[in-house]
């Protein structure tokens, strides 16, 4: 699946604006991928109304991901989604960029590693505020409620980072009501920065907790 680039925003913070033009897209059960991961090979998908869209177990057991300097753990048997980079992206400094999808497609993480070369050195805080703003202002989310912003104490010793929890209404999701956990870091003396979302039906907020928790303590940037 190709990064959405539906936004036509001004850059003003170059890694907020990129979070907004990068942002993914929802899976579509039916073409859950436009590339696989490096070394991975391609899978079929499944018929769009053969995917069912009913809550699913939160997965008990978990794989290791490890490329592009990135060592995480995510839930077993989610596909591994890499996202090919393009002129656009390569403009506004991305380094890596991947997803990962549960069974049903309503459920992912996502990552992006991104460059701060040339950029005004600001605080994770403010770029993820700058972030949130063009999230919420896009044509098909609605209903945007942050829960909370506060310093991620779970981030990498040497970053400056920053968690935000919120839900929202996305019209591109088979389950539109979701949930998130999004981590914003940066790293000035090594001019490098990444974000972190955890997205899932906003019904399985509880029981998704415990899984979010495991994956955004293991995420670690190997600079």
């Amino acid at each position: 699946m190709l990064l959405g680039l539906s936004l036509a925003c001004v850059p003003v913070v170059a890694a907020a604006v990129l979070v907004a033009v990068q942002r993914p897209s929802p899976p579509a059960p039916e073409a859950a991928a436009v590339a696989p991961a490096p070394g991975e090979a391609t899978k079929p998908e499944p018929a769009a109304d053969s995917v069912p869209a009913t809550p699913s177990a939160p997965p008990a057991e978990y794989s290791t991901f490890d490329d592009d300097g990135v060592v995480m753990r995510h839930p077993q048997g989610w596909r591994t989604v890499y996202n090919v980079m393009d002129a656009g992206a390569e403009d506004y400094g991305v380094l890596s960029d991947y997803e990962f999808h549960s069974p049903n497609a309503d459920h992912r993480i996502s990552f992006t590693v991104f460059s701060l070369e040339g950029v005004e050195p600001r605080t994770a805080r403010e770029y993820h505020q700058a972030a949130e703003t063009a999230f919420a202002g896009e044509a098909n989310v609605s209903d945007w409620q942050r829960l909370g912003l506060e310093d991620d104490p779970s981030a990498p010793s040497g970053w400056d980072a920053s968690r935000l929890e919120a839900t929202y209404r996305d019209s591109g999701w088979n389950r539109p009501d979701r949930w998130m956990l999004w981590r914003y870091a940066v790293a000035a003396e090594e001019s490098t920065g990444y974000y972190l979302q955890f997205d899932v039906p906003a019904s399985e907020r509880e029981e998704y907790a415990p899984v979010v928790e495991e994956v955004f303590g293991s995420f670690e940037l190997v600079l």
